[in-house]
């Protein structure tokens, strides 16, 4: 198929299109951050209630427990620490991204320098910028949650 057989775009349908994608791509950040917040969220439950269990079983008859057994519990108290810390250290990241900025929009908009082929370029490469950086913060966020997980796992066995 040669190039003269394709329909030919202007750019402004070039310039729909990217921003499309890139609305789409915006759209996926940040639903797999609500999904990261939601797994921190029930991780935290389930630990929560494995160290009120532990606790509660500790309170009934303190002198049934044995060194090993005091040992392991204190593994489950300091994991589950460790998972309050990280999941705390995880909510706070928050500075996310939401280009482009609505009063710099509506500024390019109203002013007559710039055409409609300016501003959706401009805004194509905002929402870029958006995603790139948004990108980074999941990514710390996940690892994070991540260690979350191992934390659980470990309060878990103990």
């Amino acid at each position: 198929m040669d190039k003269q057989d394709l329909p030919n775009r202007n750019s402004e349908d070039k310039l729909e299109i990217a921003c499309k994608v890139i609305e789409h791509r915006l759209g996926v950040i940040w639903n797999a951050v609500d999904a990261i917040d939601s797994k921190t969220n029930i991780i935290l439950g389930f630990a929560s209630v494995i160290i009120t269990v532990l606790v509660g079983f500790f309170s009934l008859d303190p002198s049934i427990w044995q060194t090993p057994s005091l040992v392991l519990f204190s593994l489950a108290l300091i994991s589950y620490i460790l998972i309050v810390i990280l999941s705390i250290l995880s909510y706070r990241i928050r500075l996310w991204s939401y280009k482009p900025d609505p009063a710099t929009l509506l500024k390019h908009c109203i002013d007559t320098q710039y055409d409609s082929d300016d501003i959706r370029e401009w805004v194509a490469k905002e929402c870029q910028a958006a995603c790139c950086d948004n990108l980074k913060l999941m990514q710390k966020k996940s690892r994070l949650t991540n260690w979350v997980l191992y934390m659980f796992t470990l309060e878990t066995e103990c």
